[in-house]
């Protein structure tokens, strides 16, 4: 007995079993972690090394290069590239995608600790960093309230970040800004000299005064006493009585010769608040955990610490992502809402009964919840991808049970009996809804298997979809036989729509004879025509990586001349901070500043005096009418007058879509000069480029440097070596982080040796200061060393261990492949390369070109499989290839929509591109279908099209619209996110609305055309 049969006889087991996948249902949705995205992992490894008071150059050699090959032998490397900045080392290791990153970690670890010996002894001990999605804060708080910047720095180090870090789900909360507290030890320089001391065995002494040592044990009676020498400081009293030399007998006190003092680290980044001095926290989750219930914990423990923190002060939310995941998956749920109701609104006009609408609808939900269910099982995670492929699929999921139902009430309008028609009814039609539905699912099995940001982003809207549709087909043949066997009495409709409808099939009939009769007049301008038409929508489209996505940030990078005092910068930025208030007006809710990097990226990026970010938040889209790009274009004309270089980034959940800028020209070569002079070409050619914005050459001027070169000769004879030298002068200007004094909270205070701020300001302070020798004579550095002014790099970069310079810049309002071809085409008349050197375009550009590649191997696979499922069904090589017409109609007809609406092609519709396949095709499988059954039954060619195309043109009409309208609100993509998912919507809509028209026409003349001069087997079932 056939599954058809045992859900028609056994009725009560089939309710039992829904009611059970219902309930399983909604525990598994319950149980779903809720993300803006699929959790990402970016092939990528970084090792970051500090190397702190050496400069790039000196990085790059001894940092660097070692770093760079020793990983360099790890299996599956794509390529290195790094960064040498002043006291950090960034080795960026990119792998092939589909590389195994943990089993790469372990092997990178393991070359790095075989290279640690030969690091610099002043270096840090090399951090490797694994990106993904789970590296993107969720959230951002602002503390604000005090003028004391130290004050607040302890506040939130000791209670506010604690109390953060103890909410479920959170695994790091890093803090920027704020003044952390130091103990200041600063030397007179005079009295230095005067005592004949070495500012280092200052700092080694306070070491060595600072300890609490276990002695062993000792006894008395019967009890047993631990020995312990108690020498910890405890007090800025007990640093400044420490005893650092003798003088004729006289002890001399540390106080006696410098300031000991409370202060905060100068390299502590500058932020601000809507213009007040504060810090900010970012909070990180543990990867796994659900975006928006750790949000909700970390609300919630935030509220508790607003009120209990001390007056005035007060957390402030700058941004959180969990209300970027709700107001997304808010959007695509009721996207799929209403396509759900309009495709039953669509089932109601055709059928005309309430009965009938609401038992096809009963797929819809139905398949959502079988689909939660494996979701569930799969660890997929509730984002705006997966739910993109279950509102994608909301129209779809009716398709099988509107062909069964249409297929038994055809069996029962003629009198068949309820449960032989509805048997029967879903027999007939069996093999082609599910050849229809496995096409279907076919095109998403390329998409789940290709490599690259695609595989990764689409394999849950693949998974989705699949499940959805295979849930759908096992309802159609259970549940839809089931149902409508329990209908006693079932009428023909006779009402005006129905007259309609029989008018509309009976006028269709006759095109479709007209057709017939004038085969090549049909066939050939229309084959020739969309191939025409396809290459000349291919050419004009524009073609794009990723769709901006309109979350309401954007930063506004600064970088002012090299050396700029930090002071000049911070005059500079709020000047901006007024012009970007001013310029925005009620779209703007709030500003952060921060000036040099602190905390987690200022690892990667290191930190300078000339350089400031502003993170602009705006009100939510609805709250605004002008779109994020026009307003930062507004941005850009207000702020191209400061003498500075500025980029303006779009910021959000989306942004690790697009690495990099969108034109990158990377040029490598490994003669510095010859390389500046050329960049400085190519920028010029980009500032004539119409559609490019900020184009800048991402390096910075030459850093002023004070190179000061040590004569070993002179130093050795008088007992000095070069090490002796350095560390002198950077203890005296740098400082040296001696020891630390435990704070009342008990956090470590670290203890800063260095010159006070007067004798550590100009040049002539370096010139004039003395390093003592062994024998206790004072040496006048100027005796040993030769000093030079000069510019150094400041920063050296490095791909494949050749230098290269990176140029940047930003597209607005045209196409990006439009762009590169404009420059490709100036670079190749106005450039000449020498021996060398290349150039290489990288950015969005690259990243759409792997892109497309990857989707065009995904678009072939999916034509093949799909080809191979029909031609088994049919048993016939050559009816799949007739079917397969509606392929390039439907790629024309998602040009035409993109182009008419604007859009380009971007991944997101090109993915709409590989899915149409498995769906343009299925009216066809429909056609063909019938047409062999009624051949079979001696039916001519000709007459079998016709009749088949009036007898399917209702199923067929059906289950397009209620497919295109299921799609029309995730194609309007109003919420937020729509960027994103909305080209894909066109892209499907366009294609299928475009190849229905044709197919039902050009397939059964292409049909009856063939069938006609090559005779084929009829495969009869």
């Amino acid at each position: 007995m056939s599954i058809i049969d045992t859900s028609i006889k056994r009725p009560v087991s089939i309710l039992m079993a829904v009611a059970a996948i219902v309930i399983i249902g909604f525990v598994s949705v319950s149980q779903l972690s809720i993300d803006f995205f699929p959790n990402i992992e970016v092939p990528t490894l970084s090792v970051v090394t500090s190397y702190p008071g050496a400069g790039p150059q000196e990085v790059e050699k001894s940092v660097t290069r070692l770093v760079e090959n020793a990983v360099g032998s790890v299996n599956d490397i794509d390529y290195i590239q790094s960064t040498s900045r002043e006291g950090s080392s960034v080795v960026q290791v990119n792998f092939n995608w589909g590389a195994n990153l943990d089993a790469a970690t372990a092997d990178i670890r393991e070359k790095l600790d075989l290279i640690n010996n030969a690091l610099p002894d002043s270096a840090d001990k090399p951090i490797i960093f694994k990106f993904s999605t789970a590296l993107i804060p969720v959230m951002a708080f602002g503390l604000t309230g005090s003028d004391d910047l130290s004050y607040l720095y302890d506040l939130c180090d000791t209670v506010i970040r604690k109390k953060i870090e103890q909410a479920p789900g959170v695994a790091n909360v890093d803090m920027a800004g704020g003044q952390k507290r130091e103990v200041h030890v600063d030397v007179y320089k005079n009295r230095l000299l005067a005592f004949g001391l070495n500012i280092d065995s200052i700092a080694a002494t306070l070491f060595l005064e600072n300890q609490n040592v276990a002695g062993g044990y000792a006894y008395e009676g019967v009890y047993k006493f631990v020995l312990r020498t108690t020498g910890e400081f405890t007090s800025l009293d007990d640093i400044g009585s420490v005893i650092v030399t003798m003088k004729n007998g006289i002890p001399i006190q540390l106080k006696d010769i410098a300031d000991v003092k409370w202060g905060y680290n100068e390299d502590t980044a500058i932020l601000r608040h809507n213009g007040k001095p504060g810090l900010s926290l970012f909070i990180y989750k543990e990867a796994g955990m659900n975006t928006v219930q750790v949000a909700d914990d970390v609300n919630a423990a935030v509220e508790e610490l607003n009120n209990t923190l001390p007056a005035g002060i007060q957390l402030t939310k700058l941004f959180d992502s969990s209300m970027d995941i709700r107001k997304s998956i808010g959007g695509v749920w009721s996207a799929a809402i209403q396509g759900g109701i309009l495709a039953l609104l669509v089932l109601f006009f055709y059928l005309w009964d309430v009965r009938s609408s609401m038992i096809i609808g009963v797929s819809i939900p139905l398949s959502i919840i079988i689909t939660f269910i494996f979701m569930y099982a799969f660890k997929v995670n509730l984002n705006i991808i997966s739910l993109a492929g279950l509102a994608l699929g909301v129209g779809m999921m009716v398709d099988s049970s509107i062909v069964v139902l249409e297929n038994i009430y055809h069996h029962r309008w003629k009198g068949m009996g309820r449960y032989k028609g509805a048997a029967t009814g879903t027999k007939e039609v069996i093999l082609a809804i599910t050849a229809s539905t496995l096409t279907t699912v076919a095109v998403f099995l390329p998409i789940v298997f290709v490599q690259g940001m695609v595989a990764q982003i689409f394999r849950d809207l693949a998974l989705t979809v699949t499940i959805s549709l295979l849930s759908s087909l096992v309802v159609s043949v259970t549940l839809i036989p089931m149902l409508t066997s329990r209908i006693k009495v079932i009428k023909p409709p006779t009402g005006g729509t129905a007259k309609f409808l029989d008018k509309v099939d009976h006028l269709y009939g006759k095109l479709v004879a007209l057709a017939l009769r004038h085969k090549r007049i049909v066939l050939i301008p229309t084959f020739f025509g969309v191939l025409a038409l396809l290459g000349l929508f291919g050419v004009i489209i524009g073609k794009e990586s990723f769709p901006q996505v309109d979350e309401g940030r954007f930063n506004v990078s600064i970088t002012f001349p090299v050396g700029t005092r930090v002071e000049y910068t911070d005059l500079m930025v709020k000047q901006m901070e007024k012009d970007i208030a001013e310029v925005l007006g009620k779209d703007l809710d709030r500003i952060t500043t921060q000036i040099k990097a602190s905390g987690f990226m200022g690892r990667f990026g290191g930190t300078s005096d000339y350089r400031a970010t502003l993170r602009v938040f705006l009100f939510p889209l609805g709250q605004r009418i002008i779109g994020i790009e026009e307003l930062i274009e507004k941005v850009r004309q207000k702020l191209k007058d400061y003498p500075a270089k500025i980029n303006v980034s779009i910021q959000g959940s989306s942004a690790f879509l697009r690495v990099g800028a969108p034109i990158q020209i990377e040029l490598k070569g490994d003669d510095i000069e010859v390389a500046a002079k050329l960049s400085k070409q190519i920028l010029d050619i980009l500032k004539d480029i119409p559609g490019l914005r900020e184009p800048n050459i991402d390096k910075d001027d030459g850093l002023p440097e004070f190179q000061i070169t040590i004569d070993r000769n002179l130093a050795s004879k008088a007992g000095l070596n070069a090490m002796s030298i350095s560390s002198a002068i950077q203890t005296g200007f740098a400082g040296k982080v001696a020891t630390t004094i435990k704070s009342k909270e008990g956090t470590d205070i670290e203890i800063v040796v260095r010159l006070r701020p007067e004798d550590r300001l100009t040049l002539d302070d370096v010139m004039s200061l003395s390093v003592p020798s062994p024998n206790g004579k004072l040496v006048p550095l100027l005796s040993l060393v030769e000093f030079e002014k000069t510019f150094g790099p400041t920063a050296i970069t490095r791909k494949d261990s050749i230098r290269y310079i990176l140029i940047n810049a930003d597209v607005f309002d045209r196409p990006v492949d439009q762009v590169i071809a404009d420059i490709q085409k100036a670079i190749a008349e106005k450039i000449y390369l020498p021996t060398g050197f290349t150039i290489s375009y990288g950015g969005s550009y690259k990243d759409m070109q792997d892109t497309f590649s990857q989707l065009a191997m995904a678009f072939i696979l999916a034509l093949v499989l799909v080809y191979a499922i029909m031609a088994s069904q049919f048993e016939s090589l050559i009816a799949p290839f007739v079917i397969m017409f509606a392929v390039p109609f439907g790629a024309l007809g998602s040009l035409i929509l993109l182009y008419i609406t604007g859009s380009t092609l971007s991944t997101t519709s090109a993915a709409g591109l590989v899915v149409l396949v498995g769906i343009v095709i299925n009216n066809g499988i429909v056609l063909i279908d019938y047409i062999n059954q009624l051949n079979a039954s001696g039916i001519p060619i000709d007459q079998a099209c016709k009749k088949a195309g009036e007898r399917r043109l209702r199923p067929v009409m059906m289950t397009t619209l209620t497919t295109v309208l299921g799609l029309i609100p995730m194609a309007i993509g109003l919420g937020q996110g729509g960027e994103l998912y909305s080209p894909l919507a066109l892209s499907i809509l366009g294609g299928l609305t475009v190849s229905t028209v044709f197919t039902l026409i050009v397939v059964p003349t292409a049909y009856s055309a063939i069938r006609k001069r090559f005779p084929m087997k009829i495969h009869e079932d």
